[in-house]
């Protein structure tokens, strides 16, 4: 007789005890895998991936420390050292612009303006470049030292891109040396490297893997860069409508390094080249995506070359290429948001 047999023949009633039949519940995939993960199974995560950055420059000034704070704060003063002022800059809580005047600017937001006292001053802000980048934290003290001001110039970014201290020259010792040199001689300094640029970064909220296999797929780039033609393919040629009555820019691509085929960092990038009708040569670019912590990622492009097109037409056709390139990074920054929206107030093209 079987062990079912025996069984139903003890229980009297006919009927199989409750210890007569296996629990096969425990073998489905849920259970098994909760009491009996496979080996491969990915238990682990990561759940932070951030960088803090920090820049200090000092420098000392031999001026009082209320005549640098003007200087600091006062936008007929500021335009001569760094850029024009468009808004109040020592008002708590309120937005001003630093405008470069070629399409490029910092957008910033007074969060102290502590003005000159016998320990002297202190101006705190956030700056967004051109308006769309991630915030920084910028502090400005003024200490009085023996014959003049110790200026101490600090910014701090949390996960910025990963040449971000290159880009501010290791520290800010250019811009304090240009703040030194208008207090002593009322020199009006011209923005440097303006042979490159626009350099526009935009973060977005999704890991830059999966942002780029988005957003370099050809129906994307209909929507984000206004392609009319064209593809990311090496030796492609994109036409690009870039909006209003500004005309169409050519985007030759010389190169596309997916991910994982480059060495050091193995993330995807884009080399290219633009043209437009009134160019005599051609701008060459970068199109490029890094971690920004866990789950976001910076997109970012930049130009060079500038130097070589006409002089009479650098400064408006530049302006021309950075609104177009930031509206560009903004549209593409809503493809990989959670709720999008529309990234120009127009949408003609």
């Amino acid at each position: 007789m079987s062990v079912i047999n025996e069984t139903i023949a003890s229980n009297g009633a006919g009927e199989p005890s409750d210890q007569a039949w296996p629990d096969f519940r425990e073998l489905e995939p849920a259970s098994a895998r909760a009491v009996f993960p496979p080996l491969n199974a990915a238990a682990a995560r990561s759940i932070v991936q951030d960088r803090w950055e920090r820049l200090v420059a000092v420098a000392e000034i031999p001026h009082p420390v209320q005549r640098v704070w003007d200087a600091l704060t006062t936008p007929d003063e500021i335009r001569h050292w760094l850029a024009v002022v468009r808004g109040p800059v020592a008002e708590i809580g309120t937005d001003y612009v630093l405008d470069f005047e070629d399409g490029e600017f910092f957008q910033c937001h007074t969060l102290q303006a502590q003005a000159p006292g016998p320990a002297g001053a202190v101006l705190k802000h956030y700056w967004r470049w051109v308006g769309v980048g991630p915030a920084t934290r910028v502090i400005w003290e003024l200490r009085p030292v023996e014959g003049g001001t110790r200026v101490t110039a600090i910014e701090e970014a949390y996960n910025p891109p990963s040449d971000w201290r290159g880009w501010n020259g290791n520290g800010w010792p250019g811009i304090l040396d240009q703040l030194s040199g208008y207090l002593r001689t009322g020199t009006t300094w011209r923005w440097p490297w303006r042979r490159m640029g626009p350099y526009v970064q935009i973060e977005l909220e999704s890991t830059p893997y999966d942002a780029w296999e988005m957003l370099s797929r050809p129906e994307a780039l209909r929507y984000w860069l206004q392609r009319r033609f064209g593809s990311f393919t090496p030796g492609d040629r994109l036409t690009l409508v870039m909006g209003d009555a500004s005309g169409i820019v050519e985007m030759h691509v010389d190169r596309h390094v997916e991910p994982n085929q480059a060495f050091p960092s193995y993330l995807p990038w884009l080399e290219f080249r633009l043209k437009r009708p009134s160019w005599t040569t051609e701008l060459s670019g970068k199109l490029y995506i890094e971690p920004a912590g866990l789950d976001r990622a910076l997109f970012q492009v930049f130009l060079e070359n500038w130097d070589n097109l006409p002089a009479d037409i650098q400064l408006s056709e530049r302006r021309i290429v950075a609104a177009f390139l930031r509206d560009s990074m903004v549209r593409a920054q809503n493809m990989c948001g959670p709720l999008p929206t529309p990234g120009h107030p127009h949408g003609w093209a």
